[in-house]
């Protein structure tokens, strides 16, 4: 579950504000306010920031024009999206010259209304992916993507491994899972590959290697999806330095649209490497108290290497339905916001215990979908199931728990543990 977008809607016309609104609700969609044009509109704006500005555009559309105008003004970052009952050409090219990002033509359905807002969000995420100082350059790379998680147990490669085959067999993307992991990496043995190859014999031979014989190294899933095991005897590991490792990372991302790599739950030094060569980091935290707080730990540790923040997107994985630490009370712990939040399926966790990702066993159960708008999230891609998830149904269960003895950064002030149902 991704956080639902908070909607504005400006229009001078009660009317107009009305039919929209209705739409709103019936999306399950959150009204942060509504307001006429000019003044009324544009301040109200400003005092609720809103994630995405719906704007009536009337006739003449002079005033509806400034409005986005001025909207855009003051909330440059914030995607506005015109409406009306006019579909003339001129019109709509008005509302696009003024800043707007889509033209919904009303009466419209509820899919319509989705979609433009799934549309523009992601358009946003994109451009500030491009744009950020902070964020590292795709170029005419393929696009890499670490998965880390502060402790283990936390569902890491359990992430890895179904956003992989989502991305391979779902979207169609060539994909390679890199599996960092220097611990205890079971990429392998999660998807039931077999093979003598592992990231040793990358390295060591990685002087000869190319575009076209990389693959002589990896194990294919079913799905499509390619693996760089780890090596089974953990000692190995001492044979794969970080400057070694970041040339592997740099050689497959000229060969795959995307590459994932699924770490160590401790910064260290090939960790560091797989977080430093990402254009995307999917840090991977539970409501678990020690996983929040190791992830705390790690966040600061990460801002005093002035590592750049704009790459870290945080993933809730509800690994458990036993009591944890409410989500609003996460994020004001680690001081961001949700970019995803996977709920709890025991289709997942069954998935990973028998080789079968739950993506390709189970793909109608809620983890299942949860991920596979994920792979569409981090990639941008479009279709029917692109942008965050809906809500479950009845939400987060909330459940009172005695104030614990120790007090600490999460748990002060009493916990409340949130439970995907």
């Amino acid at each position: 579950m991704a956080r639902v977008p908070e909607i504005l809607v400006i229009d001078q016309d009660p009317r107009g504000r009305y039919e929209l609104k209705q739409l709103i609700r019936q999306a399950q969609l959150s009204l942060a306010g509504e307001a006429g044009f000019g003044t009324e509109g544009v301040s109200l704006a400003s005092e609720v920031t809103p994630d995405v500005i719906f704007c009536g555009v009337s006739t003449p559309p002079d005033r509806s024009l400034r409005t986005i105008e001025a909207l855009l003004d003051i909330l440059p970052e914030t995607p506005v999206i015109a409406y009306g009952q006019n579909t003339d050409v001129e019109a709509v090219r008005q509302t696009m010259l003024a800043g707007a990002r889509d033209f919904l033509t009303i009466p419209a359905t509820m899919d319509r209304l989705q979609e433009s807002i799934r549309s523009v969000l992601e358009s946003e995420e994109k451009k500030k992916l491009r744009l950020s100082g902070q964020t590292k350059a795709i170029g005419p790379k393929g696009l890499v993507i670490t998965v880390f998680g502060a402790k283990g147990g936390v569902g890491k490669t359990t992430i890895s491994t179904n956003l992989g085959v989502a991305l391979a067999s779902g979207l169609h993307q060539s994909v390679v899972v890199v599996d960092g992991d220097n611990s205890f990496g079971d990429v392998a043995a999660t998807l039931e590959l077999r093979g003598d190859r592992s990231i040793v014999d990358f390295v060591r031979d990685l002087d000869q290697l190319n575009r076209t014989n990389v693959t002589e190294y990896l194990q294919k899933h079913a799905s499509g999806l390619w693996v760089l095991p780890a090596p089974r005897q953990g000692m190995l590991w001492r044979n794969v330095p970080p400057e070694r490792f970041r040339a592997v990372i740099g050689l497959l991302a000229r060969r795959f649209d995307i590459v994932l790599i699924d770490t160590a739950a401790t910064l260290s030094d090939l960790s560091l490497a797989a977080l430093d060569e990402a254009n995307m980091v999917l840090w991977v935290t539970s409501t678990d108290f020690s996983s929040i707080n190791n992830s705390l730990l790690g966040l600061e540790a990460l801002q005093q290497m002035q590592f750049p923040e704009g790459r870290i997107r945080i993933v809730l994985n509800v690994t458990s339905s036993e009591d944890g630490v409410r989500p609003a009370k996460i994020e004001e712990v680690l001081k961001r916001k949700f970019f995803w939040a996977v709920p709890y399926d025991k289709q997942v966790r069954i998935g990973s215990q028998v080789g079968n990702p739950a993506v390709a066993a189970a793909p109608e159960s809620p983890g299942s979908r949860s991920l596979m708008q994920l792979a569409r999230a981090v990639t941008g891609a479009g279709g029917e199931d692109a942008g965050p998830p809906e809500p479950p149904k009845r939400g987060w269960s909330l459940r009172r728990k005695p104030k614990p003895a120790t007090s600490s950064p999460v748990m002060e002030g009493g916990s409340t543990d949130a439970v995907a149902t």
